[in-house]
């Protein structure tokens, strides 16, 4: 690369600096809007998951662990976000404000020479106001990324762990020899991941304590490159080098633990001024899911509904959730049933040959399933 280029880059990239404010702007904006849109689907999302496929208690466990990470991440940024849009307009509004006036003038405000000496010590100009509130709105802008990478590195790090555990476990399914094989290999693999984890996230959240001690690092070393890859942390490693060689490690350390309080506090606290209202299902409680004519149109049906909550009639309508879980019990009771579609993974297409030609329909929309 030769010097002319370096310069071209260089001028470049100061540009880019110096307008950068502008594209903050436009992301900050167009990015709260979507994940605001996004928090909602991820509730429904949520809600729904579990009626919609048949998965293992400890398979649903760690499922919602990592959507709880990836929707506490979408709410953290959106916080974030929102305090960058508000500060950077404030940061222009100063800029506004340096343009009518750039000084203070204190002798026009008649305060006694007090008080005037402490204003002039205190009161900070505002060039440098500006500056300040420039540096603060790009850190947070940056942060904001960076705590999202944080929550979605534990997520990665508890899929990363599971699949060893499942590959684990489906090779001690094979034979009884590899059973023992395989228990002996989990009880070596499996407490290492964890320990080697745990000093991993130690020493993210330390700022390099264990890169710091000379024999350790050759052997945290390897460990380290492969928990970047895991976590996805190689993404964001610059922003968070970057961020810890500028700042005051003590600093970033009571930020780190301002936001883990607060996620904490979020995670498992509620606020609630209801307390005659009833959360759990017990004889005296009725919930409008259970009724066609009460429970809201965008609201999931959970295991059944009645027509009404007032019977007019002599008989009641009434609707049972179909889950995948039922599929064993209605193949036990209804064993001549041929069912429309097999269990797991389907052809999306149909194909079938009329007439010396291919017709391709989806397998929803298919001309056989008109004609039944």
């Amino acid at each position: 690369m030769s010097d002319k280029t370096k310069d071209q880059i260089s001028d470049w990239l100061n540009k880019l600096e110096s307008e950068s404010w502008q594209l903050e702007l436009l992301v900050s904006a167009f990015t709260i809007f979507l994940l605001i849109q996004a928090t909602i689907s991820f509730e429904g999302f949520i809600t729904e998951l579990e009626y919609q496929y048949d998965l293992t208690s400890g398979q649903y466990s760690m499922l919602y662990l990592f959507i709880g990470l990836l929707y506490k991440s979408l709410e953290a940024l959106t916080f974030f976000l929102i305090a960058h849009l508000m500060l950077r307009g404030f940061w222009i509004g100063t800029i506004g404000l340096r343009s009518v006036q750039s000084k203070i003038d204190f002798s026009s405000l008649n305060y006694s020479e007090f008080f005037t000496e402490k204003l002039r010590k205190k009161v900070i100009s505002l060039d440098q106001l500006v500056i300040k509130l420039d540096e603060i709105c790009s850190v947070i802008f940056a942060f904001a990324f960076l705590v999202i990478s944080i929550l979605l590195a534990f997520g990665m790090y508890l899929i990363f762990f599971s699949i060893v555990a499942v590959i684990l476990n489906a090779l001690a399914d094979i034979s009884e020899w590899m059973d023992s094989a395989v228990t002996v290999l989990a009880l070596t693999i499996l407490p290492m991941l964890l320990i080697s984890g745990l000093i991993y996230m130690i020493d993210y959240f330390t700022l390099g304590f264990f890169k710091k001690i000379r024999w350790f690092s050759k052997i945290y070393y390897p460990f380290y490159r492969l928990y970047n890859l895991v976590t996805l942390s190689v993404l964001s490693r610059s922003i968070y080098y970057y961020m810890i060689s500028k700042f005051s490690k003590k600093r970033i350390r009571l930020v780190y633990g301002i936001a883990a309080f607060f996620l904490t506090f979020t995670m498992l606290f509620e606020f609630d001024q209801h307390p005659y209202y009833p959360d759990d299902d017990h004889e005296l409680y009725m919930s409008s899911n259970y009724y066609d004519n009460l429970r809201p149109s965008d609201e999931f049906i959970y295991s059944a509904s009645l027509e009404s909550d007032m019977v007019n009639n002599s008989f009641m309508k009434l609707f049972l959730r179909y889950d995948a879980s039922d599929n064993s019990m209605i193949n036990s009771h209804c064993p001549d049933y041929v069912p429309e579609k097999e269990d797991g993974l389907n052809w999306k297409l149909d194909m079938v040959l009329d007439g010396g030609s291919l017709n391709i329909n989806s397998r929803k929309n298919s001309p056989e399933e008109y004609a039944t």
